[in-house]
């Protein structure tokens, strides 16, 4: 988030929407992705563009861009009680995997990554089809209202993570089915 914050207004210069400031990145957080796009004058059609834009200005992501803390530990806690773990990214498949790092992307065993905004949903149903996993065995979990938004529309479980982009006040009114308040959290509840 701090590497998105950083791009946003010199994206927002070069796609003519509007720029915010620190005070309403916070006020940002307790929207959902339509309403943020309309708050800053982003019109779909618009879209495509910024977010390849905003891909390939994350391909020279600066190398101290990491991980939250402690989340690689947890995905390998996960990995080794059993779990398959799969990434349903709107980014590139290049991407995630330079971000994850080699040694946390191997804890992966799929990847369904590059679709649009909001197109979670069949990514999902996708991954359930290839793996021959029944709804009620998976969960996506995530850090924004269309994440929950996207598990209800495939039919499946989502949990929500309070270190991410959205508020976990805004989430929570959406009403996941599981809460992550602390990255340790994430193996305590799930393993």
């Amino acid at each position: 988030m701090p590497w998105f914050n950083s791009i946003l207004n010199t994206v927002a210069d070069k796609y003519g929407f509007r720029k915010i400031d620190l005070s309403e990145r916070d006020q940002l957080r307790h929207r959902e992705a339509s309403e943020i796009l309309k708050y800053l004058g982003i019109p779909l059609w618009k879209l495509p563009s910024i977010m390849t834009h905003v891909r390939t200005l994350m391909q020279d992501i600066d190398p101290s861009v990491h991980l939250f803390d402690g989340i690689p530990a947890a995905l390998a806690q996960l990995k080794a009680s059993g779990m398959r773990l799969a990434v349903v990214s709107s980014n590139s498949i290049e991407n995630v995997q330079r971000v994850l790092g080699a040694e946390t992307a191997a804890l992966f065993d799929d990847y369904e990554c590059g679709t649009d905004l909001f197109g979670k949903a069949a990514k999902i149903d996708r991954l359930m089809r290839r793996h021959t996993i029944a709804p009620e065995r998976f969960l996506l979990v995530g850090d924004e209202m269309r994440d929950i938004d996207a598990a209800r529309k495939a039919g499946v479980r989502v949990g929500s993570v309070a270190w991410g982009y959205n508020h976990m006040d805004a989430l929570r009114e959406r009403g996941p089915d599981e809460q992550f308040l602390a990255v340790d959290d994430l193996s305590a509840i799930l393993a």
